[in-house]
């Protein structure tokens, strides 16, 4: 099923914007190793500038708010785009095109996300728990199997 084109309009600020995630989206996955970010992913900069330049992008991460001024820092640096960290926790949209990029921790409302551990839902709930439960190692009657 493909979704439909979801254009910015002034009265939902979700549309305006396309959340990225951080670890094993943008930046290579080598496990947490002391909370050190990985190189970008290839050709994850290039997507971003290009998302930047039409919608507002924000960096989500669930990596402890305190790693938070490192990731915009890394964002910065790969990036040539100024992030910074969301000082706002009531925050539920992020709606400026062009950047800055905005680092949080929270999942703020977008027309899109990318994520490298999500799965998408497209109205049918038997598909989707059919692919989570694969994912978690469930057999199709709900029991774990052996790895």
């Amino acid at each position: 099923m493909h979704r439909p084109v979801i254009a910015p309009t002034p009265d939902s600020p979700a549309s305006q914007a396309v959340g990225l995630d951080l670890d094993g989206t943008l930046a290579q996955d080598h496990g947490w190793q002391g909370g050190r970010i990985g190189l970008p992913q290839p050709g994850a900069m290039d997507a971003l500038r290009l998302l930047a330049r039409h919608r507002a992008v924000f960096i989500y991460t669930a990596r402890p708010r305190r790693w938070l001024p490192e990731v915009a820092d890394w964002i910065t640096w790969y990036s040539g785009i100024a992030a910074f960290v969301d000082p706002s926790p009531d925050r539920a949209y992020w709606t400026i095109v062009g950047g800055p990029i905005l680092v949080t921790s929270t999942k703020l409302g977008a027309a899109a996300y990318v994520d490298d551990r999500a799965v998408h839902h497209a109205g049918d709930w038997t598909d989707t728990l059919a692919i989570v439960s694969r994912a978690i190692g469930l057999d199709r009657a709900g029991v774990l199997v052996p790895a």
